[in-house]
C-alpha cells in the first residue's frame, strides 16, 4: 500500500511539474530571467557644428507614421536628443527673471521660467533609458521593448528606432505643455536635417506609466517616435 502511494505521490508530482513548465507563466518567468540587465549607455560628445542650413529644415520637416526597424546609431542618437533639450552652454543667472535665481546650465530648448522640468524618456527596442543631459548619459529604466505600448496605432510605432516620451511633474508647470512643443520642434528640425521620418503623437488610453515605470508624481504628456525611412 505504502509502494503504491509513493508510486502515485512521484506521478502526481511529475504531472503538476509539467503543467507548470507549459504554462504561459513559466514561459513568461524563464524570458524575464533571460532578459539582460540594461547598463547605463554612455553617449558620444554630440556634434554641434555642421548638419543642413536651418531654412532648408524647414522646408524639409514633416510629419510620417512609417518607420524602418533599424536602430540609430549613438552618435545619432546623442545628436537628436542634445538638439531635444541638451545642454548648450554653462551655469548663469538671468538678471532678469523676476523669480528665484537659481543657476542653470542652459539648454538647447526654453522652458517657462527656467524650470527645466521636461524630462525625456527614451524607448528603444531594448528598453526604457531615461536620458540625462548633464552626463550626456541614457541611465536604464527597465528592459523590454515597450515602442508597440505607447499608441493605439502600434503599427505605426513598433518600428521606429527610437520614441521620445516627454514626461512632466503631475502638477505645477503650468508650462509644461508648451516646453514639451519646444523641445519636440527642435527634434523635429534635427530629424528633418537627418532625413529620417519623425511622428509627434498623443497617447489616447494608452497606460504609458505603467509601460515606461514612471514615478508616481509625473505624466507623460506627448511622444515622438523617429526612426528610418521604410525604403
Amino acid at each position: 500500500m505504502r509502494n503504491l502511494f509513493r508510486i502515485f505521490f512521484a506521478l502526481s508530482t511529475a504531472l503538476l511539474a509539467v503543467a507548470f513548465i507549459s504554462s504561459p507563466e513559466f514561459a513568461s518567468a524563464q524570458t524575464a530571467a533571460a532578459a539582460p540587465a540594461l547598463q547605463t549607455i554612455s553617449l558620444p560628445a554630440p556634434q554641434r557644428t555642421g548638419g543642413m542650413p536651418l531654412m532648408q529644415a524647414l522646408d524639409n520637416r514633416k510629419t510620417t507614421r512609417a518607420f524602418a526597424d533599424k536602430p540609430l546609431p549613438l552618435q545619432q542618437l546623442s545628436n537628436l536628443l542634445w538638439a531635444g533639450f541638451g545642454v548648450n552652454r554653462p551655469s548663469m543667472v538671468n538678471p532678469s527673471h523676476t523669480g528665484p535665481s537659481v543657476a542653470k546650465p542652459g539648454r538647447t530648448s526654453p522652458s517657462g521660467q527656467n524650470r527645466q522640468d521636461i524630462q525625456l524618456y527614451v524607448v528603444l527596442a531594448q528598453g526604457v533609458y531615461l536620458y540625462e543631459p548633464f552626463k550626456n548619459e541614457l541611465q536604464p529604466v527597465t528592459t523590454g521593448d515597450q515602442r508597440a505600448k505607447l499608441t493605439t496605432t502600434p503599427d505605426a510605432s513598433a518600428h521606429a528606432a527610437v520614441a521620445i516620451v516627454f514626461v512632466a511633474p503631475a502638477k505645477d508647470d503650468p508650462y509644461a505643455q508648451v516646453d514639451t512643443g519646444f523641445i519636440g520642434q527642435n527634434i523635429y528640425l534635427y530629424a528633418a536635417s537627418e532625413g529620417l521620418n519623425a511622428w509627434f503623437h498623443a497617447f489616447h488610453n494608452v497606460d504609458v506609466n505603467g509601460a515606461l515605470h514612471l514615478p508616481a508624481d509625473t505624466t507623460p504628456t506627448y511622444c515622438l517616435s523617429v526612426g528610418y525611412s521604410e525604403k
